[in-house]
């Protein structure tokens, strides 16, 4: 197949959990079809040609300007009378849109894949092209979870506002959409019921052959926060951590140390860190393996998100065992007690944490579990060919479903 992939930015390096997911699915694709990524970024980076090496063929547009200072709130402000969400708006420029038909224009297509929700609304007006959209979360769930957790009225009515918006332009899209892939059948479901024609499960993966169980250290006591630093929900996350459950653990075990992994970390965030003890600011790092194999235990405390976590099957994939919020891992196939340990208060967060801290047979069995989770259901291989399932239903469809005239909720986990 001839595939045109809409896209955010370069997936690499894969640091963070979108990058990863996207930069293993297409390079394994790229193998067995025409892939083609339009995105914003520099075509001149170590990026283009790690992508162009997997045999990607990669079109850029001029890089998004930050967002930052009195520009960015005005917009904030401009985007109150909008009808689309910020994220959205923010996403959609001409230049990218010129590039698009250019490259409709010069060669046909026999798919456009959205690799991100809010691309999707450069699909209006393509014509009968078959459409695939991956659903990395429910967007407007996460924008419901930050309003949820903000103390301030004026940036939970704002946050309120985002999350009606978001939902309202993903029925419309999900509703034009050839297909539909979520990450976990919770969001599948969700999908099909705002009307999806067809929608497929695409779940999350590891390579299980980069990510092997390791050795931990001999009377560890180190615990591991790991994400990036740029997204809020890790930012929230960590705060709740750092601030509510971490002391609770020192009280206990007063040699625990926090770790903390990620890239791009606030100059505000080092400050903060720094003045914690017990608790060490490694930020970005080449790979993460040499640090999930040192932890004891691996935290993921989210309180906000959708979608389901890479890190924690990374995690998983190491043998390690995990303390996680409900949140955290949801959409994930994992029990309570068997796979990891789940806690959604600070004390009980803190609980579990010192009950594993205390014991490595635990632990061990806990890990042993994990890794064959992972195995079974999430290794990357598996999870190509579930997408390439959707793109070849996709294209067999023909032309876009009028939104209730078919519903059709495949169910396709990784090996089936």
């Amino acid at each position: 197949m001839k595939v045109l992939v809409l896209d955010e930015w370069l997936p690499f390096p894969p640091d963070s959990g979108k990058r990863t997911r996207t930069w293993n699915l297409l390079r394994r694709l790229a193998r067995r079809h025409e892939v083609t990524l339009l995105c914003y970024g520099d075509a001149r980076g170590e990026a283009f040609k790690a992508l162009s090496s997997a045999g990607i063929r990669v079109e850029t547009v001029e890089p998004l300007a930050n967002g930052c200072g009195i520009g960015f709130y005005g917009r904030l402000f401009l985007n109150l009378f909008s009808r689309y969400p910020y994220s959205v708006a923010k996403h959609t420029t001409r230049r990218y849109g010129d590039r698009l038909r250019h490259l409709l224009r010069e060669k046909p297509f026999d798919l456009i894949h959205c690799e991100w929700t809010p691309y999707a609304r450069y699909l209006a007006g393509l014509g009968a092209i078959p459409t695939v959209i991956m659903a990395h979360n429910i967007e407007s769930q996460i924008w419901r979870r930050r309003a949820r957790h903000n103390r301030r009225t004026a940036v939970r009515f704002f946050f309120d506002l985002q999350a009606r918006k978001m939902e309202a332009f993903e029925r419309r899209a999900i509703q034009r959409a050839s297909v539909t892939a979520a990450v976990s059948e919770l969001d599948a479901r969700q999908i099909a019921l705002w009307g999806a024609p067809c929608v497929w499960l695409v779940e999350n993966g590891v390579d299980t052959h980069f990510f092997v169980p390791a050795r931990e250290t001999t009377g560890c006591q180190e615990l591991l926060f790991l994400g990036a630093l740029d997204w809020f929900p890790n930012q929230d996350a960590l705060e709740y951590l750092s601030g509510r459950i971490l002391p609770m653990v020192q009280q206990c075990y007063g040699q625990a140390k926090l770790l903390v992994v990620g890239r791009k970390p606030s100059e505000a965030l080092r400050r903060r860190l720094a003045g914690l003890a017990g608790v060490e600011l490694v930020g970005e790092v080449p790979d993460v393996r040499p640090y999930l194999a040192r932890a004891a235990v691996v935290l993921v405390p989210l309180r906000i998100g959708g979608g389901s976590r890479i890190k924690i099957l990374e995690a998983l994939a190491m043998g390690k065992a995990v303390v996680s919020t409900s949140v955290g891992a949801e959409g994930l196939a994992v029990k309570d007690g068997v796979h990891l340990l789940f806690a959604d208060t600070p004390a009980l967060f803190a609980e579990r944490t010192i009950e594993l801290l205390a014991s490595s047979e635990r632990r061990r069995v806990l890990g042993e579990a994990g890794r064959k989770l992972i195995e079974e259901r999430h290794d990357w291989d598996h999870i190509a060919l579930c997408l390439e399932a959707a793109w070849k239903t996709a294209c067999l469809s023909g032309d876009h479903v009028e939104a209730g005239t078919r519903v059709q909720f495949e169910v396709v986990q990784a090996g089936a």
